[in-house]
């Protein structure tokens, strides 16, 4: 059996920053709070403290997002900026860039047997060295992931990063790194992304990240182009010709 069309309403537009910040519950006078971790890292510290806030400000439940963030909810609207400051006590935030509003990591080669390259170090390192030299204006997800079994979902970023090793000559190790993807998609843009580039040594991956936002912010059709539909507008020899210009 069909429905039929006149009854099916268009999905809504995503709100890529939905998880970041204070927003209104239904309930009146009420608030949940999107706080922001590095690369989804807690100290035990942090976890503590975060519970004491979601006790004394809220409703005492922590919620989970799957950008590896946490959500406070039922925060009282004369609470809300003392549960923010005792958030920022902790050395964590409840505002987020673009780049790093979406930053996934796996835990990578520094808890994980299976993992290629350090996930989580090089998810830092790609927000310390991109955000003060390319203005990013719109929301994107960087994804790294440590190994084929693809826990960060690198495949379904607007930019994916796949842990391997690198082969540097017959008399030396290997050296860590990643395989870069682009324009994967979920939801109403789902698609798998296509490997624009292989073997990038991992010290290097910050730099090539920067050339290829450099290139989007540059030759994007518009304000309103994301980064996915730039992506995809592309083959992969162009892009990779637009990254090069800048190399």
């Amino acid at each position: 059996m069909r429905i039929p069309d006149d009854l099916v309403k268009p999905r809504p537009a995503i709100d890529r920053l939905a998880h970041i910040g204070a927003h209104r519950q239904k309930q009146a006078g009420l608030n949940w709070l999107g706080v922001v971790l590095n690369s989804g890292k807690l100290t035990t510290a942090q976890m503590r403290g975060i519970a004491e806030i979601a006790k004394e400000f809220g409703d005492g439940d922590i919620r989970l997002t799957v950008w590896q963030n946490l959500l406070l909810s039922g925060i009282a609207d004369e609470r809300l900026a003392d549960a923010a400051a005792a958030v920022a006590a902790l050395g964590l935030a409840t505002a987020a860039t673009p780049l790093r509003a979406g930053l996934v990591s796996c835990t990578g080669n520094t808890g994980c047997k299976f993992a290629a390259a350090n996930t989580k170090g090089t998810a830092e390192a790609i927000a310390e060295w991109v955000e003060p030299r390319v203005a990013v204006d719109t929301p994107l997800n960087i994804h790294l992931t440590g190994c084929h079994h693809s826990c960060a979902q690198h495949y379904i970023g607007d930019i994916g990063l796949i842990g391997c090793k690198v082969p540097q000559g017959d008399d030396a190790e290997p050296a860590e790194g990643f395989h870069l993807i682009v324009g994967g998609g979920s939801g109403g843009e789902a698609k798998i992304g296509r490997e624009l580039m292989r073997g990038i040594v991992s010290a290097e991956v910050p730099a090539t990240v920067e050339r290829l936002l450099g290139a989007y912010m540059r030759h994007r059709a518009g304000a309103d182009e994301t980064f996915f539909e730039f992506a995809n507008r592309h083959e992969v020899e162009a892009l990779k010709a637009l990254v090069e210009e800048t190399a």
